[in-house]
């Protein structure tokens, strides 16, 4: 298969190095990712200036292996390698640090990178992996084996995929593989994510002209939802695998629906639009 690779950590990454060097074993691999860190950013595209890409090497991937980098975001990588090479799939990560519940499925790179994949028509494969905190947003110095779980899985599912076919009604996949001395071998798919997985707080500080600085940042919480992603993955410790589905429909039956129709027609339709 004609395999794109991104990620959101830069190629400097190991996941990304370990994961595309793999994969050129048995396929054709074409690598383009931010050439630094760009983690929670999401789906975020560039429309304000030009999107440079260059060839890039420096001894990391094989020689097998196609390497560009891009000063544009995971998703620019993949609309610019999509309309380049014209890949059967596009696969993103292996990511440092897991992407679970809701609130990863919109800031994550890792998988905003699958979701442009998937609104121009090739499915796509986002793999996260647990790390420990320290690992979170850098470039830790972890070694190749550490991804041997996560590129597995790729490589089984892409093996699959070659032989059988893309999901049918599946846009895109979210894999999420606990670290290798806590994945108890089981796995789940699911399809109920956690709403809220941290208690963030904000943070203020000083920079050195005395002006005010704010980080956000909190714990993660303790009680999760037994049917959630984050439950098997954390408390179970399950490869969690989540099917991504882009079908831009609210579903059928959620009361809110009739209740926007409602306000619609008072809106538009009343010149006395609501009783205060």
């Amino acid at each position: 298969m004609r395999i794109l690779v991104t990620n959101d950590d830069g190629l400097s990454s190991p996941g990304i190095v370990t994961l595309a060097n793999s994969l050129a074993g048995d396929h054709e691999v074409h690598v383009i990712a931010p050439e630094s860190q760009l983690s929670s950013i999401g789906a975020a595209r560039t429309y304000n200036r030009p999107i440079r890409v260059w060839r890039w090497s420096n001894g990391l991937y094989g020689d097998s292996v196609d390497v560009y980098a891009t000063d544009g975001t995971p998703s620019d990588a993949v609309f610019i390698g999509i309309n380049m090479f014209k890949p059967d799939i596009v696969v993103s990560g292996v990511n440092l640090g897991e992407n679970v519940g809701l609130e990863s499925l919109f800031i994550s790179g890792t998988i905003g990178a699958v979701v442009q994949a998937s609104l121009m028509g090739v499915p796509g494969l986002a793999v996260s992996i647990e790390v420990p905190p320290s690992g979170k947003f850098t470039i830790p110095q972890i070694k190749g084996d550490y991804f041997r779980d996560a590129v597995s899985v790729v490589d089984g599912i892409v093996g699959y995929v070659e032989a059988k076919g893309w999901f049918n009604g599946i846009d895109a996949l979210s894999i999420n593989v606990p670290s290798p001395g806590r994945w108890s071998g089981g796995y789940k798919v699911v399809m109920r994510l956690a709403r809220v997985l941290f208690k963030e707080t904000l943070i203020e500080s000083k920079d050195p002209r005395g002006g005010n600085v704010y980080w956000r940042w909190g714990e993660e919480l303790v009680q999760l939802d037994p049917d959630s992603d984050a439950y098997a993955f954390y408390k179970e410790g399950k490869l969690v695998v989540t099917p991504i589905i882009l079908n831009g429909l609210a579903p059928s039956g959620i009361g809110g629906i009739n209740d926007i129709e409602n306000a619609l027609s008072m809106t538009l339709n009343s010149t006395n639009r609501w009783t205060r």
